[in-house]
């Protein structure tokens, strides 16, 4: 097997541009990424690009992504991306519907772009 060159690709999958632009700003340019608008557009990236995390908002046109992880998850194909949710919302009853669904981690917004970076490095170093 070749040795990796490339940085590790993650998915960030939130409907509003400014905030897919703070989530890489806070990660940096250790990763590369792809974008999504929605849960329809993060499922042809996935396909598509095998990212080696994903960065899911939970307030997502269509499907939230709650349902688009507890969907992920169910079809067991991929193996098993890394997840960590993001919500406004963020009450424990939010992040237990998080882990519940196969969320890795939960981050509050707004968050701290040291603690979301922390997060995403330990799950891509795992």
């Amino acid at each position: 097997m070749a040795a990796r060159t490339l940085r590790p690709l993650i998915l960030i999958c939130d409907d509003e541009l400014p905030l897919r632009e703070l989530i890489k700003a806070a990660l940096g340019d250790r990763y590369r990424y792809v974008e999504a608008a929605d849960a329809n557009e993060a499922e042809a990236m996935i396909s598509e690009e095998s990212p080696e995390a994903i960065v899911l908002d939970v307030m997502l046109p269509g499907r939230s992504g709650i349902e688009f992880l507890t969907e992920l998850r169910a079809g067991g194909e991929p193996p098993a991306i890394p997840v960590v949710v993001v919500s406004a919302w963020q009450s424990d009853t939010d992040a237990k519907a998080a882990f519940g669904a196969g969320a890795d981690a939960f981050v509050g917004k707004p968050f701290d772009p040291e603690d979301l970076a922390t997060v995403v490095e330990g799950l891509v170093a795992a």
